[in-house]
């Protein structure tokens, strides 16, 4: 008998790489509008923008590390 495969296939890999970038954009969206809203709610200065911008990137960085880290230890066994 064949040993059934653990490994996941070529679809569900670019579905993981796919998602991975829309959750990464999806973070730098966030930190923008939530920074955005900062500003206009305390009367803050521009670069807060930035400042919520970068932020969201470095979560959303982590995040897709952690996402491909637990992609990859799945395939481990």
């Amino acid at each position: 008998m064949k040993e059934p495969k653990n490994e996941p296939g070529l679809g569900r890999t670019a579905l993981v790489l796919g998602g991975a970038g829309s959750l990464l954009a999806a973070y730098i969206v966030i930190g923008f509008f939530v920074a955005k809203w900062l500003r206009n709610l305390m009367d803050g200065p521009a670069f807060w923008l930035a400042i919520g911008t970068i932020t969201g990137l470095i979560l959303g960085v982590v995040n897709v590390a952690l996402l491909i880290k637990n992609f990859l230890g799945e395939q481990n066994g």
